[in-house]
C-alpha cells in the first residue's frame, strides 16, 4: 500500500524583494552556485589586477559581504577566507592583502546557539583573520553595486553571498493545508493537521507541540522514526534526540558543541567534525 508523505526542501528567502537586485546575489544551495561563486571571485581578482582600474573600483571588487545565519555563515566565511588566503593570494601576490570579507549577522553574537565560550572563540578567530563581523545588523536592500544595511550603512561590492533563511516552496504553499511560518503543521506522529493518513517531515514540517529547527539531524531522525512506525504499526510519538552542533572554521580548525559538557574547539574539534562528516557521507547513498 502507499502512504502519502511530504518531505520537500525549502528555497532561499530574500527579504524586501521589491528593493533587491537578485542578479548580484549568490545563494548556497546547489553545486552550480558554488562554481559560480568561485568563478566570479576569480574574475574579481583578475579585473582588479589590471593597471588601468581605479583604486575605488579595486576596493569595490575586493569587498565580499556575506549575509547569513547559524553555522552556514561561519563555515562559508571560513572556506572563502581559505580560498582567498591560500589560493588566490598565491596566484595574485600583489593583491594578497587587498580583499575584505564582511559577515552580516542579525544576532548579537556569531553562533548564538552555541555556548558562549565557543562563540567567543569564533569571534576572536575571525578578528585574527581580519574578517569583519557586523552583528546586530540586517540587510535592507541589495543594490547594483552595494548592500544597504538597516543602520543605513552601505557596503560597496561587486556581488554578495546570501543564506539568511528559507521560505516554503510554491508546491507546499498551494497544498491547501495549515501552515505555520511557511511550514506544514503536523502532530507528534508527523501527521498533517486535518488529515489522518498524510505525513510531513523535514524542513517543510513544523510539530505543533514542539517546533524543531530545520536541521539535517531532525529530518534524518524523523525519516527513521516514520519508516519504523509504518513498518511496525506502533503508534508512538516522535522524540527528537539532540546530537550536537559543529561548525568548520577552515583548515584544521572547528568548534563542536556536543550534548553534556562536550565543548571542543581547534584541532580536536576539527577531527570530530571531519569524522562526523565522513561518517554521514559514507553511510549515505549520495554519489558526488
Amino acid at each position: 500500500f502507499g502512504v502519502p508523505g511530504v518531505a520537500t526542501d525549502e528555497e532561499n528567502r530574500v527579504h524586501n524583494p521589491s528593493g533587491t537586485n537578485k542578479h548580484n546575489l549568490f545563494f548556497l544551495k546547489q553545486l552550480e552556485q558554488a562554481r559560480s561563486i568561485r568563478n566570479r571571485t576569480v574574475e574579481c581578482f583578475e579585473r582588479a589586477s589590471s593597471p588601468f582600474i581605479s583604486n575605488e573600483e579595486r576596493e569595490r571588487l575586493f569587498d565580499f559581504p556575506y549575509c547569513g545565519w547559524r553555522t552556514t555563515s561561519i563555515e562559508f566565511a571560513s572556506e572563502l577566507y581559505d580560498f582567498l588566503h591560500h589560493d588566490l593570494s598565491r596566484w595574485y601576490p600583489d593583491l594578497s592583502d587587498k580583499y575584505q570579507i564582511v559577515v552580516v549577522e542579525a544576532g548579537n553574537h556569531l553562533l548564538g546557539a552555541f555556548s558562549e565560550n565557543l562563540s567567543s572563540y569564533v569571534e576572536k578567530k575571525f578578528k585574527k583573520r581580519k574578517i569583519v563581523t557586523l552583528t546586530g545588523e540586517s540587510v535592507q536592500e541589495v543594490q547594483m553595486n552595494s548592500v544597504v544595511l538597516n543602520s543605513g550603512k552601505h557596503l560597496r561590492t561587486e556581488f554578495a553571498f546570501w543564506s539568511t533563511g528559507n521560505k516554503e516552496l510554491d508546491f507546499v504553499k498551494n497544498m491547501g493545508v495549515e501552515l505555520d511560518r511557511g511550514r506544514i503543521v503536523v502532530n507528534d506522529r508527523l501527521l498533517v493537521k486535518g488529515h489522518d493518513s498524510v505525513f510531513a517531515l523535514g524542513d517543510c514540517a513544523r510539530i505543533d507541540t514542539n517546533p524543531l529547527a530545520m536541521l539535517a539531524q531532525v529530518a534524518n531522525q524523523q525519516g527513521k522514526y516514520l519508516g519504523a512506525a509504518l513498518n511496525s504499526g506502533k503508534d508512538t510519538a516522535f522524540k527528537y534526540r539532540f546530537m550536537g552542533s559543529m561548525a568548520g572554521l577552515g583548515t584544521f580548525d572547528a568548534v563542536a558543541d556536543l550534548p553534556g559538557s562536550g565543548k571542543l574547539r581547534g584541532f580536536t574539534a576539527f577531527l570530530a567534525w571531519r569524522a562526523a562528516t565522513g561518517l554521514i557521507l559514507s553511510l549515505s547513498q549520495i554519489k558526488c
